[in-house]
């Protein structure tokens, strides 16, 4: 159901970056007419076959007028571009013309977050316990790993109930926070390709349309790009940080509290092991593929990954206090 649901929201709207990795003409979303540089913008992979010919003439420092987009015209092109892209690229246009396109990324994030939050509260709460919980779940995953008799199946969710109960897991809420979060998070990484500005903006004077490799392979210039790649880095960091800190929170607990963990809580199974590698995998994947794209998008996973980590303290802490209280 969730790579259903995936599909039918990428499927909803059209890739808004051409094949050098710049956001095309026809697809930015401006809340106001502005002029940009034809070199900053792809105009090679656009459909209209007229525009194309006109814009290919221009050289790469020559202007193009962008007119503002409308609801209409962004829900003409489709469900997802018109209900979820659209609000979220005019609400980070919106940001960045108090400040600038960087501290618009950030404000727009911080705000689709807090919302997010508001509604799903208890369920994310749920999720927190859900990975402390880990290390005694994947023990029994282990144990029963193999019985498929009835009486093992049994006895395995009576188990796994008992270690819900336990941590006061609700199973089914997590699907409530994905079904929320997921098309809201591919709406605001749509929405920061195509915002208007951010496709000619800068964050403290470094343009978001630089790219990492550009910038590492300034090494030896005369003009070493520092900003793209202290961004591009600390993504990377923070990526690991918001994946691994509710594991390195349970363990500090445990190490403070004297808690002894029992022999089979400590014995890496192969779950564990897999579900370390994907992540790991899936972190040197972005890592990649973030290479040539414009900074703006490992500026934006940045922002999140430091969101989600700050929840996961949050939500930690909310733990500890309600535990304290019912030990009262």
């Amino acid at each position: 159901m969730l790579c259903a649901f995936v599909l039918l929201g990428l499927t909803g709207c059209s890739n808004p970056r051409g094949t050098d990795g710049k956001t095309k003409v026809d697809q930015i979303i401006a809340s106001e007419q502005m002029v940009v540089e034809k070199g900053r913008i792809n105009v090679s992979d656009i459909s209209d076959e007229a525009l194309k010919k006109k814009y290919e003439k221009l050289g790469d420092k020559d202007t193009i007028t962008i007119e503002p987009t409308s609801f209409s015209e962004a829900l003409s092109a489709s469900w997802f571009d018109g209900l979820i892209v659209w609000p979220i690229a005019q609400l980070i246009n919106v940001f960045a013309s108090w400040t600038d396109a960087g501290i618009g990324i950030i404000l727009a994030t911080l705000l689709i977050q807090i919302l997010v939050f508001a509604f799903t509260y208890k369920s994310q709460l749920s999720m927190q316990r859900m990975q402390e919980a880990q290390p005694e779940i994947e023990r029994l995953q282990s144990k029963y790993k193999g019985k498929d008799d009835e009486r093992s199946r049994m006895m395995m969710a009576q188990e796994m109930q008992k270690v819900y109960t336990k941590y006061d897991i609700h199973p089914f809420g997590s699907i409530l926070v994905t079904f929320i979060q997921l098309p809201i998070m591919m709406g605001v990484y749509y929405a920061t390709m195509r915002a208007a500005a951010v496709v000619y903006g800068t964050f403290f004077g470094m343009p978001l349309s630089e790219t990492p490799i550009a910038a590492f392979t300034s090494f030896g210039s005369g003009d070493v790009q520092w900003g793209p790649m202290i961004v591009y880095v600390l993504m990377i960091i923070f990526q690991i940080i918001s994946l691994q800190l509710p594991k390195w929170l349970k363990k500090y607990d445990d190490k403070k509290n004297n808690v002894k963990q029992k022999k089979y809580l400590k014995q890496e199974n192969g779950m564990a092991n897999t579900m370390n590698t994907t992540m790991y995998f899936s972190t040197a994947l972005i890592a990649v593929m973030y290479l040539s794209w414009p900074i703006a998008m490992s500026f934006y996973w940045l922002v999140s990954s430091v969101i989600r980590s700050i929840q996961s303290l949050f939500l930690h802490f909310v733990i500890m206090d309600k535990d304290k209280t019912k030990k009262k």
